[in-house]
């Protein structure tokens, strides 16, 4: 069994040029902004929140209750059903899914005011190895106790939906070992289901260990 080395990565956020002051100009820019915005938009209060903002946990629900005044359209997007959803161009198709869905039976008139604009953000991923290697499951669950947050949230989230080859070299990893039942636990995690990354981890490492105790 090769050893596995730990990733983490450092997120730089950066202006598109792409704005949006009604409904209709935020689900056209959503269409066709880079899908790495998409990725913000939707993640990004993971890592900037020692706790989520529970009630509207992503920007675009956020911006459409605070400024468009439409509490139920941000209610069903603050949790668009992620669970069976693992790469940002299916993510895209579930908002606009959500929002023009609304839009089939409810009216949607607020505009933003100068300076309220909806303003989309795109991310750069700049990855890089850890220190960690694992040689051994037994290993590599001692890591997962410790590593950076910022590692946490680049395997569980940010390198799955966004293709990275990291997670699917962990998943490889994984199920070389004929471990399936762990990596499946793995994979459907719900980053939302939890008030912050280190209770995620928690959870991972609890996964791990009954897969462990389970399989002596």
């Amino acid at each position: 069994m090769p050893d596995f080395t730990f990733y983490k990565a450092r997120y730089q956020s950066e202006l598109t040029g792409k704005s949006a002051r009604d409904i209709s100009e935020l689900i056209s820019v959503i269409k066709e902004v880079d899908e790495s915005s998409i990725f913000h938009h939707i993640y990004h209060a993971l890592l900037d929140y020692h706790f989520l903002p529970l009630e509207y946990p992503n920007d675009f629900a956020y911006w459409i209750a605070d400024v468009l005044h439409e509490p139920a359209l941000a209610e069903r997007l603050a949790d668009p059903d992620l669970r069976e959803i693992h790469d940002l161009e299916a993510l895209r198709a579930r908002i606009i899914s959500i929002i023009e869905n609304y839009l089939t039976t409810h009216d949607v008139v607020g505009m933003a005011r100068s300076g309220q604009e909806f303003h989309f953000i795109k991310c750069i991923s700049v990855i890089f190895p850890t220190r960690y290697v694992a040689s051994n499951m037994g290993e590599a669950l001692e890591i997962l106790k410790e590593i950076d947050l910022d590692s946490i949230f680049y395997y569980f989230i940010a390198s799955r939906m966004l293709g990275g080859e990291h997670y699917k070299a962990l998943s490889g990893w994984i199920l070389e070992n004929d471990r399936h039942e762990l990596m499946e636990a793995l994979d459907n995690l719900y980053p939302y289901g939890f008030a912050n990354l280190n209770a995620m981890r928690i959870e991972i490492v609890k996964i791990v260990e009954r897969y462990f105790w389970e399989h002596l």
